[in-house]
């Protein structure tokens, strides 16, 4: 029974995590308290108020929010006992604050329905008029304490009952739980880490160095275990969906393989697995990322521990240091293939990205307007390139430290057997040693080991100095990634540039409309304000005054005038020669057969100088009157901005250019009948079309592109600049080299 407890206490069922700092208040609030004594319930009426939201909300801050500003409840003299218990259980300085509530103890139901036997059965021991005011001026003053001590939170919850969904915030998230634990583990190792390489300053001896080098190895292996069950945590589901992806998916392969299914289920079961590929995909994504963050912790530790070696190594002499050497050595060992694995991690996911962006490219072929995307993709290839470069740098330059550490070790062996002095006892016999030396027993076994560190010692010098000619091969990719890359930038500022002063012009366009908008919008609005202004003076004075337009004033000046001007124009032009033109079948007009005679004689031949055109004014019948005599204007053509002022100056009346025709002063010329053609000019450009076929103009066929053949050249144009961006791209990047000079080198560092 005993051992049944004992398991029951250590079990930890039915525990749960409590947040850390879940009664910490972000801001004060200001509570008030109203307490009163309920006759009727025999009870106390506690109402709460949050007197700065409430301030908040009538400020209009908090209006949308859903947040409770006021409480309320009944609680009798047990319930108030509780409350101050669980009170004075979080801190006990309340207990002398709490009122004392004895004399509202022992009524019951009967008290409560009949008040005046309750009055006459207690008139012995209760007093007439009670003091109810005290008591409840007391407890506000209680629980305004309580909250200065307690806090807001723990009053609220223990005076007003909390739902069940406000109970769970009181309680941590498992997963989250045990998350912060591993990482509060990690934290700690770093520390002790840290304090244990500051103490190497203290010691003053080599064996205190020693020993704080063990206990530094310790606290390092602390650190990695304790990061490794944190990272493997953070793994697992991403482990654990990466495997359900793949199992999904071989899963419907098979299905889609094997299986009689229609074409809706095929085409939903290939949706499917590709949603199954992308998530393994970002599934596998993630597990890189997590380990490049491992190994960051990692070599970062080693580093630490490295260089303060390398300073304690400057405090010692050189027969001193050597018990420390070979640490200094497993150190620099595992500092490079830390830092090794570190940036073969972050390989992997330069060459995602890079991959990432080549599918994006290969994605754009079936888009429109996309050259400027597949530049933008270039240059995000030169850059992820570049960093991958030096990453690559990186790897080399760990890999030689490898093989350095590696070289320095086998040296020191060299040296040590080389300096390896031979002694004898003094009790052999001298014979037997100069017999063994010269058979060459004893030099066998040295020369053997000799050869064996010598030939490791030419195979790591033979592997330095591969990883001295891929470095060059790097270095020549990375320049012609970099020229690449400034030449693309170069493009990109000169078509910049282009873009800018090729649509300066449209943007001086635009800046102009809007300001002739403005201007436009401001005129409106002051014509708004002038009719407003008009309209409320007419409202205010609706017939005092009548106002005379300018316009109208303007009118009735120039009506004034042009009678003078119509007579000195007369006086002016009777020695004009006039011309008159009519159209072939036009009526004569009225009176002109019984003023004008008829003439027997063929008139004069016409002079050398041409007849002046006919004025459009003449010529066209609109502006013929059918009901007085037609003016004339002169034959002279006039500008078009001089059009009033000739007609002002040149009309004169028909009565007295008839009667200069009588008279002989002005003779008429016979007008060539003009050519039929010329008269008939098409106005249209489908009839001059149509006469110019007729006259036998060639015309030349215009080649329509069908709308499917401009699409498929801009497309083909799409694609011939995808497939250029990514030959210079591949021609940029080493990845078939590096891939097969690292498949062979790849499992020497994973011992």
């Amino acid at each position: 029974m005993m051992t049944m407890d004992c398991e029951r206490m250590d079990s930890l069922d039915g525990w749960v995590a409590i947040r850390p700092n879940v009664f910490e208040e972000n801001e004060k609030f200001k509570l008030g308290f109203i307490v009163e004594w309920n006759v009727i319930e025999s009870k106390f009426a506690v109402t709460c108020h949050n007197r700065t939201l409430q301030r908040q909300k009538k400020k209009n801050e908090l209006a949308e929010l859903d947040t409770q500003t006021s409480w309320a409840g009944l609680f009798s003299v047990w319930d108030l006992n509780n409350v101050h218990r669980q009170l004075t259980g979080v801190n006990d300085v309340l207990q002398p604050y709490f009122p004392s509530l004895s004399e509202f103890e022992g009524r019951n139901i009967w008290d409560i329905l009949f008040l005046t036997r309750a009055a006459g059965n207690n008139n012995s021991t209760e007093k007439p008029n009670r003091d109810l005011e005290s008591p409840c001026r007391q407890l506000e003053k209680y629980f305004s304490a309580a909250i200065d001590v307690c806090g807001r939170k723990i009053v609220l919850d223990c005076l007003f009952a909390q739902d069940d969904r406000d109970v769970e915030e009181y309680f941590e998230n498992l997963h989250e739980f045990k998350q912060k634990s591993l990482e509060e583990q990690v934290a700690r190792a770093k520390e002790d880490l840290r304090q244990i390489i500051r103490c190497h300053k203290t010691a003053d001896k080599m064996v205190d160095l020693l020993k704080i080098y063990e206990e530094e190895d310790e606290a390092y292996q602390e650190l990695v275990t304790v990061a490794t069950q944190f990272y493997q945590y953070l793994l697992q589901p991403f482990r654990d969906m990466r495997e359900l992806a793949m199992l999904y998916k071989m899963e419907i392969l098979k299905s889609l393989e094997f299986d009689d299914l229609g074409p809706k289920r095929i085409e939903a079961l290939q949706k499917e697995a590709e949603e199954w590929r992308r998530r393994g995909e970002d599934a596998v994504c993630s597990i890189q990322d997590i380990t490049v963050n491992y190994f960051v912790e990692t070599s970062k530790a080693l580093a630490g521990m490295h260089k303060q070696m390398v300073e304690d190594k400057k405090r010692y002499g050189q027969a001193s240091w050597a018990s420390a050497a070979p640490r200094l050595e497993k150190v620099k060992f595992m500092l490079a293939k830390e830092t090794l694995q570190h940036m073969r991690a972050k390989d992997m996911c330069l060459n995602r990205k890079k991959a990432d962006i080549r599918n994006s490219m290969e994605s754009l072929a079936d888009q429109k307007d996309s050259m400027e995307a597949v530049d933008k993709l270039e240059m995000q290839y030169y850059e992820a390139q570049l960093e991958l470069y030096n990453v690559k740098f990186e790897i080399l330059k760990n890999e030689e430290m490898l093989l350095l550490a590696q070289l320095d070790t086998v040296q020191r062996q060299i040296k040590e057997m080389k300096e390896e002095v031979v002694y004898y006892d003094t009790c052999e016999n001298l014979d037997e040693l100069l017999t063994a030396e010269q058979t060459g027993g004893l030099r066998d076994t040295t020369s053997s080991e000799m050869n064996t560190l010598h030939r490791r010692l030419q195979q790591l010098e033979v592997q330095r100095g591969g990883i001295c000619s891929r470095r060059a091969y790097l270095r020549n990719k990375k320049d012609q990634c970099v020229e690449a890359h400034q030449l693309k930038r170069r493009q990109a500022d000169v078509s910049t540039v282009r873009f800018q002063q090729h649509h300066s012009i449209q943007m001086k366009r635009e800046q102009n409309r809007d300001e002739d908008r403005k201007k436009k919008e401001w005129v409106d609005q002051e014509r708004q304000k002038t009719l407003h202004r008009l309209k409320a003076f007419r409202e205010k004075c609706p017939a005092s005054l009548v106002l005379k337009a300018p316009c109208s004033q303007a009118a009735a000046t120039k009506t004034t005038k042009t009678p003078k001007k119509n007579k000195a124009a007369q006086n002016k032009q009777n020695d004009i020669p006039v011309q008159i033109f009519l159209p072939p079948g036009s009526p004569p007009q009225p009176g002109e057969s019984e003023r004008v005679p008829s003439q027997a004689s063929p008139p004069p031949p016409p002079s050398t100088a041409p007849p002046p055109p006919l004025p459009s004014a003449l010529s066209s019948p609109s502006h013929l009157q059918a009901d007085g005599p037609q003016p004339l204007v002169c034959g002279r053509q006039q500008a078009p901005d001089s059009a009033k002022n000739s007609l002002k100056q040149n009309i004169g009346s028909m009565d007295e250019v008839l009667a200069s025709l009588k008279r002989g002063q002005i003779l008429l010329r016979k007008v060539e009948q003009p050519d039929q053609a010329a008269t008939n000019r098409p106005a249209d450009i489908r009839d001059s079309i149509l006469s110019a076929i007729r006259n036998g103009v060639a015309l030349k066929k215009i080649k329509h592109v069908p709308d499917g053949d401009e699409n498929k050249q801009a497309g083909n144009d799409l694609e011939r600049s995808i497939k250029a961006a990514m030959q210079r791209m591949k021609n940029v990047s080493s990845d078939s080299d590096d891939e097969d000079r690292g498949d062979c080198q790849s499992g020497e560092w994973d011992s």
